[in-house]
């Protein structure tokens, strides 16, 4: 339920932006999700379409592009991609969560002039 105030904020961003800005259209904007971030992505889709209705960005294609968690392996000093668990796939050691995944934020917002 927490997507539902996440995309009303992400709207009122996305707005704010486009104050000052002169365009017929948003076409589409692009948000950065990190797979630890705990937003699922069909819930800000859907969220998305009923809070854009009747303002500037009604219409607008929300694309979600996915950011992996990396982990960092202290014995190597190596990221890597959490495949099934935590094991480096260097050294087996196990790796630590890091802030790579947790990310959320727009990447940019495509209008029609």
């Amino acid at each position: 339920m927490h997507e539902y105030f996440v995309t009303q904020q992400l709207v009122k961003i996305a707005e704010e932006e486009l104050k000052n800005i002169h365009f017929k259209k948003v076409t589409e904007i692009k948000v950065v999700v990190g797979e630890l971030s705990g937003i699922i992505d069909e819930s800000l889709k859907f969220y998305f379409d009923i809070l854009t209705k009747g303002t500037i960005l009604e219409g607008a294609q929300l694309k979600i592009i996915p950011k992996k968690a990396l982990l960092y392996c202290q014995k190597c000093s190596e990221y890597f991609e959490r495949t099934k668990d935590f094991t480096c796939p260097k050294c087996l050691s196990l790796g630590k969560l890091t802030e790579h995944g947790k990310e959320f934020y727009i990447e940019s917002i495509e209008v029609d002039d």
